[in-house]
């Protein structure tokens, strides 16, 4: 070996040298970087594990609120359709109350009415008896003599007078 330039001694000390040096990284460093790398790969699978996890946890997440959602909006919907049912039944009331009012101020106004027709009535008969008075006075005045009219009154205080006595008036 010795003519091809290959001396024996330096090979076997290359050989006990790479030994030396594939057991000193084999311990120091392969085996520490092949565990670093385990448990990178651990902490992945780990990672990859919780990741689906919490998209498991999302889906279940975003059902719930789908159905609190839909749950909402029925409640939402009752609570409107109550509501306009009770706007409809006080509309009603507020409509029976403004009628009644309605019939009883009409009813007011009707007596009103009577009373004023009933005083206008009796205005208009106080009237006539005065101008009825009037004109008997002067129909009689110019067809009685003042004896005859001086008779009549007479007469007239007379009866007056016996109905005072009496307690009575006229």
């Amino acid at each position: 070996m010795e003519n091809i330039g290959i001396e024996p001694v330096y090979l076997i000390t290359q050989i006990i040298n790479f030994g030396i040096i594939v057991f000193i990284l084999t311990k120091l460093l392969y085996r520490p970087i092949l565990s670093m790398l385990e448990k990178r790969r651990l902490k992945i699978e780990e990672g990859l594990t919780m990741a689906e996890e919490m998209k498991k946890d999302t889906l279940k997440a975003e059902e719930k609120r789908n159905a609190y959602l839909a749950k909402a909006r029925v409640e939402a919907k009752e609570i409107v359709d109550d509501a306009k049912k009770m706007a409809g039944q006080k509309e009603a009331e507020i409509l029976k109350e403004a009628q009644a009012e309605a019939s009883q101020i009409i009813e007011r106004a009707k007596k009103e009415i009577d009373v004023e027709r009933g005083e206008m009535e009796k205005t208009l008969k106080k009237q006539m008896i005065v101008i009825a008075a009037q004109m008997a006075e002067k129909i009689i005045a110019d067809s009685l003599s003042s004896s005859d009219h001086e008779k009549i009154i007479a007469k007239k205080a007379k009866a007056v007078s016996e109905k005072y006595q009496k307690g009575g008036r006229t």
